[in-house]
């Protein structure tokens, strides 16, 4: 048996990630350091499945998936407004916000829940709260003076950035190899919404 670094997502339309490189670029610009992630490797995140699932289980996981998607129509997602997780003081994450469609997003995620607890997945404690991330700070440092006054800044020309929209027709399932390049991402099952 292989174990998989896996994660559940839905895709997003060129439009929005050539935006959020443009947002990318700004906070680069104004001086803002992270690991910015690659326009081609972004996706909103559903649900992170772990660091070491059996391959044996990718058949349950996929039936999960199908079942979930099934129960939830296609739907339009707004991206706008940029912030960090969880606060510009310690900084971990940078993320795009999603405006329209999260309460859509939000049952599909409590579908797939629903599904993939029993198989040994549980949701997140904390509370799912849809984004799309831009970059991660590394080891969340506490930003003090200049630098914080820098992102804090930075963070502020970009709050009304227009993230542009996405039609999410389906829920992917990923494998994520991590490498020295950073993450590479491959698609092992698409399940089409149909609600």
């Amino acid at each position: 048996m292989r174990q998989m670094r896996l994660f559940i997502a839905v895709d997003v339309s060129a439009e929005v990630t050539a935006r959020a490189a443009r947002i990318i670029d700004r906070l680069r610009e104004a001086g803002i350091e992270a690991a910015w992630v690659a326009r081609e490797q972004m996706h909103l995140t559903l649900h992170f499945l772990g660091d070491d699932v059996d391959d044996a289980d990718l058949h349950r996981i996929c039936l999960a998936i199908d079942e979930a998607a099934a129960t939830v129509p296609p739907f339009r997602l707004d991206f706008g407004g940029v912030g960090v997780f969880p606060d510009a003081a310690r900084p971990r994450v940078a993320w795009l916000g999603v405006h329209e469609g999260a309460a859509a997003l939000g049952r599909l995620h409590d579908a797939l829940a629903e599904r993939l607890t029993p198989l040994g997945f549980p949701p997140e404690a904390r509370v799912y709260r849809p984004h799309l991330t831009l970059g991660r700070f590394r080891g969340g440092r506490r930003t003090a003076g200049a630098g914080g006054d820098r992102l804090i800044a930075a963070l502020e020309a970009c709050r009304d950035a227009d993230g542009g929209s996405a039609s999410v027709q389906r829920v992917c399932l990923y494998e994520s190899r991590l490498a020295r390049e950073g993450a590479e991402h491959d698609r092992l099952h698409a399940a089409p919404l149909r609600g």
